[in-house]
């Protein structure tokens, strides 16, 4: 079992504030100094006022949040496929639905977050068993992307809008074809597809005169495109694509996770795992034109029947 932590670091918060203090102090000092109208030194005191008023409170809320995450750790024990929770805690069941992406204004990037928790049902646990639920992880290497996941949000007053959120692999594939082909004048290529366990392989045998490759690429259709090079080659080649293949188990505060802080904190690189419709690409990678390709969509499911809660 895979288990993420999510303490998102103060560092970044307190260097904006040791910034303030070395640039911005100094600025209203000259500024309060001159002989300049009162509107501007009026206008300088609360810029700098602003500044570190909206440090602080992001100081406040990343601490208190990571207060709260801490001390969940401390009353959850882990043994197989279930948490069991030391003190009963009230909490809503239901999905946690997130998705990032960058945007850029000039030379600055910064990064979006659309988060929401949807409430299925509401109880006191004492337990959460992990079910065959539903699940995606669609993040590329620079974190945009989409997530996912079934899990809890706490209610309790100390350990309010903390997040336990999991997924358990559980897949059963099904493709529209056995194999697909991609020719372009000279040049072939041929894809055999074999369902494995959490995933599939791909046999590729290819006769190229102009393309440079052929390749097997899986894409995630969501929000945002993201897609994953299973493998490539110049005449043969077999390719597998593992879904997660244990469980994971993610804890973290509502306000603080995201695709990109899920992850750094996996350290997955990228990656494109769980439920939905997928889309398998064939391509030949041909000089100086797009690639010459061949698409199908699949889709996966959980094996088993979902469960209860355990409510």
């Amino acid at each position: 079992m895979k288990q993420i932590v999510l303490k998102r670091s103060v560092r970044g918060i307190l260097f904006l504030t040791a910034f303030g203090l070395v640039v911005g102090v100094p600025m209203l000092v000259r500024v309060l100094a001159r002989d300049v109208p009162l509107k501007i030194k009026a206008g300088a005191i609360a810029f700098i006022c602003l500044w570190f008023g909206l440090t602080l409170f992001a100081f406040y809320r990343t601490k208190r949040s990571l207060k709260k995450v801490e001390e969940l750790e401390r009353l959850i024990s882990v043994i197989g496929d279930e948490i069991s929770f030391s003190t009963p805690v009230k909490a809503e069941v239901g999905y946690f639905y997130a998705n990032g992406r960058w945007s850029s204004s000039g030379k600055s990037r910064s990064y979006h977050v659309f988060r929401n928790f949807v409430k299925e049902s509401e109880g006191t646990l004492s337990s959460l068993k992990f079910e065959n639920r539903p699940f995606l992880l669609a993040i590329a290497q620079d974190g945009e992307g989409e997530v996912r996941l079934p899990g809890i949000k706490i209610l309790n007053e100390t350990l309010q809008g903390v997040l336990i959120l999991y997924a358990k692999p559980s897949y059963k594939f099904s493709f529209p074809v056995e194999s697909l082909g991609v020719s372009h004048g000279e040049d072939f290529v041929e894809a055999r597809i074999e369902e494995i366990e959490n995933g599939f392989r791909v046999s590729v045998s290819a006769n190229l005169s102009k393309a440079k490759r052929a390749k097997v690429e899986l894409i995630s259709r969501e929000k945002r495109d993201v897609k994953e090079l299973i493998g490539d080659t110049k005449n043969i080649g077999v390719f597998e694509k593992e879904f997660l293949n244990e469980p994971l188990v993610i804890v973290g505060h509502h306000d603080q996770i995201s695709p990109l802080e899920i992850l750094k904190a996996g350290k997955f690189g990228r990656i494109i795992s769980g439920h939905g419709k997928f889309i398998l690409r064939l391509a030949l990678d041909v000089p100086f034109r797009p690639d010459i390709k061949e698409e199908i969509e699949f889709e996966v499911i959980p094996r088993e029947e979902i469960t209860s809660w355990g409510l």
